[in-house]
C-alpha cells in the first residue's frame, strides 16, 4: 500500500480500505468491484490509483485490516490463554460473538482463504502468514503453561495451536452455512476437550 503523506490523504486511504473489507465480507471478492468500492466510499478512481496499485493489492490490504481487527478486537482475551480458564473464555467468545453478529459472514480471513487461496499465490502466503500470528497466542500460552507444568512436557503447543484453528475454522463454516451455531460450540468443545487431554495433571488443581 502507499502511503498517504497527508492526514486527508490518509483519511481517504482508510475509508477506502474499510469500505473494501466491510463489502468483500459481505459478498465476497468477485462480487465486489472496484467501483463498488468507490460508490460506496465516495471515492474516485483517481484517489483510488493514488493508494492502491490494484485491486489484488487491495484485497492484499484487507486481509491485513481483517486480522488488525481480530487481533485488537480479542486482545484482552489473547493475552489470558495461558491458563484453561483463558482458552475456555476465548473460544466461547468467539461463538458468542459470532451468534450476536447474525451467523454472517463467517471469519473474515477464512472467508478471504476459502475464496482466494487458489487463485492468487501472494494471498494465499499472506493468508497463512495470518493464520499462523493469530494461532501464535495460543501457542504461547500453552508454552507457558508446559513450563510450568501444567501441560504434559511431550505437548506441541504449536501443532496444538494449529489443530484448534482448525476446528474454529470448520465451526465458522459450518455455523454460517446451517446459520445454527451449536455446530460451531461443538467443534469448539470438542477442541476445548482436545487441549484438556493434554493436562499434566488431570486430577490435580485446574489453573
Amino acid at each position: 500500500m502507499k502511503q498517504a503523506r497527508t492526514r486527508r490523504g490518509t483519511e481517504t486511504r482508510d475509508r477506502i480500505l474499510t469500505t473494501a473489507a466491510e463489502l468483500i465480507h459481505e459478498r465476497g471478492v468477485a462480487a465486489t468491484s472496484i467501483d463498488d468500492i468507490l460508490a460506496a466510499s465516495g471515492t474516485g478512481k483517481s484517489q483510488f490509483y493514488l493508494y492502491f496499485e490494484s485491486k489484488d493489492e487491495l484485497v492484499r490490504d484487507v486481509l491485513g485490516h481483517n486480522l488488525d481487527m481480530i487481533l485488537s478486537t480479542q486482545e484482552a482475551l489473547l493475552e489470558k490463554l495461558s491458563t484453561w480458564k483463558g482458552i475456555k473464555t476465548w473460544l466461547d467468545a468467539l461463538a458468542d460473538t459470532h451468534k450476536r453478529q447474525g451467523l454472517v459472514g463467517g471469519c473474515r480471513i477464512g472467508a478471504l482463504a476459502a475464496e482466494m487461496a487458489e487463485r492468487d499465490e501472494d494471498l494465499r502466503t499472506a493468508l497463512a502468514e495470518a493464520f499462523s500470528r493469530w494461532e501464535s497466542f495460543l501457542a504461547a500460552g500453552l508454552e507457558t503453561m508446559r513450563d510450568r507444568g501444567a501441560l504434559l512436557a511431550g505437548a506441541d503447543p504449536r501443532a496444538l495451536a494449529e489443530t484448534t484453528m482448525a476446528s474454529i475454522q470448520g465451526g465458522y463454516l459450518l455455523s454460517t452455512t446451517k446459520k445454527d451455531i451449536r455446530p460451531m460450540r461443538n467443534a469448539l468443545a470438542a477442541a476445548y476437550s482436545h487441549l484438556r487431554s493434554f493436562q499434566a495433571h488431570p486430577t490435580g488443581t485446574r489453573s
